[in-house]
């Protein structure tokens, strides 16, 4: 069988394949069948948006709710993160503001601790306004798994083999993905933003939702390729 992806492209996908199985692959009933046996979420929403465009553009709203539901709960995590980083940090110097003087050496660790503490959780947290650009991001991750090609490097195996330690390692050019990755200057204009903005700004939530995406949109078309195996 070829990949099960292919089954839903555009060009040999359910709508363009007999009923009679005359192709010699699956027949549109078993593909629909199949993809019935999917589960519902981010996975099966990616799967047809990139493999089936026509039952993907009717389902956006389906698709735009699982990226929210994806994107939303860690964004929260990171504001309470970096909100409750602040208040201890807040915490700390009130406490040294009250010695009048008296600090100590428990305070003082404490008041570094707690500003380091602030200071990763500002460096881990996505830009405030990651939300309101969610549409733009979940389309140009979309954009780059569509268009993307296996790594030259390791050929799509993810590893290759390493003479230091007789035994095979993560590829370090694709970071063991499989997929050649877009350059920073590509992605950038993708979001409409320049490389540096991307860098400094928009990199960890664009590499954290490519690679959910992924993993998502993998399981899937195991579920989906299982299934239409089950129906041969």
């Amino acid at each position: 069988m070829k990949d099960a992806r292919e089954l839903l492209s555009s060009g040999t996908g359910p709508k363009a394949m007999s009923f009679d199985g005359s192709t010699g692959g699956p027949s549109t009933q078993e593909i629909l069948a199949a993809l019935a046996y999917v589960h519902h979420g981010l996975g099966r929403e990616l799967l047809e948006a990139l493999w089936w465009p026509e039952s993907g553009s009717r389902r956006r709203e389906q698709l735009r709710q699982e990226v929210i539901a994806l994107v939303a709960p860690e964004f929260t995590r990171q504001m309470h993160a970096l909100a409750d980083a602040r208040t201890s940090f807040g915490i700390a110097k009130a406490c040294i503001g009250w010695t009048a003087g008296q600090t100590t050496d428990k305070q003082r660790r404490e008041l570094q601790r707690t500003e380091q503490a602030l200071e990763d959780a500002r460096a881990a947290a996505w830009p405030n306004n990651t939300m309101e650009q969610l549409g733009v991001l979940a389309g140009a991750v979309m954009g780059e798994m569509a268009e993307c090609c296996e790594c030259p490097a390791c050929e799509g195996r993810r590893v290759v083999q390493d003479p230091a330690v007789a035994g095979a390692v993560n590829c370090a050019r694709c970071g063991g993905t499989g997929y050649e990755p877009f350059s920073g200057r590509r992605r950038g204009t993708s979001i409409g933003a320049d490389c540096s903005a991307y860098s400094r700004f928009w990199r960890p939530v664009y590499e954290w939702m490519l690679a959910n995406f992924r993993a998502a949109e993998a399981r899937a078309a195991v579920e989906f390729r299982n299934a239409l195996l089950k129906a041969a």
